[in-house]
């Protein structure tokens, strides 16, 4: 149980320090190819309609917020579930 506990940890460990920057880095990339390929297939006088369409999704999505601040594990402590353990109990 107690092997158990430990690898629970230690991936959780893991999952936290992962790193997202190449996940970032890869959504850049293909945001690029989205708007290189709609600015060589839409006509430009409809670049202004998709300008605005972006605009109300952006209205839409920001009406949706709860703050990113109130969900934010960065700055705490990485989960250790041997510390709820007493060393006396038995299982």
């Amino acid at each position: 149980m107690h092997t158990g506990i430990v690898a629970a940890g230690r991936l959780q460990s893991l999952i936290d320090s992962r790193d997202y920057g190449r996940d970032v880095l890869v959504m850049k990339v293909q945001l690029g190819q989205i708007c290189d390929a709609v600015r060589s297939t839409v006509p430009q006088e409809m670049w202004g309609e998709i300008i605005e369409k972006l605009d109300e999704a952006e209205q839409h999505q920001e009406a949706l917020s709860v703050g990113r601040n109130s969900f934010d594990d960065a700055d705490d402590e990485p989960f250790d579930p041997t510390e709820f353990i007493d060393e006396d109990d038995e299982f």
